[in-house]
């Protein structure tokens, strides 16, 4: 089964904003970067720009492969090493899935 055979968007949005851009073996451009903002263990406003962008950037490919037609996300800090985000997925029939998550600056 091909991924974008997979009908249930919210686990392919998770999967694309979870996994680290590069390091999936069946595709080195899936996944996201913020890995890359996890290395320095800091959130400010600046890293909730950067946190926005990235997941929409690791999304991309769900327009590309015609299993959403537009896809929107905000993000907010929440402490001092959290942002959360919400993931909207319009699919071409104008459903609407939304998705609810946290990300962590620090690993744990």
């Amino acid at each position: 089964m091909k991924l974008e055979d997979w009908l249930d968007i919210r686990e392919l949005v998770l999967m694309s904003v979870g996994t680290d851009k590069g390091r999936w073996w069946a595709d080195p451009e899936f996944g996201s970067e913020l890995w890359v903002l996890r290395q320095t263990g800091k959130v400010s406003g600046e890293t909730v720009g950067n946190v926005r962008r990235m997941i929409l950037e690791s999304l991309e490919w769900l327009k590309d492969d015609g299993l959403a037609s537009k896809i929107e996300c905000s993000a907010r800090q929440v402490g001092k090493f959290r942002i959360e985000y919400t993931v909207t997925v319009i699919k071409s029939d104008g459903s609407e899935t939304l998705i609810k998550e946290v990300w962590n600056a620090t690993q744990s």
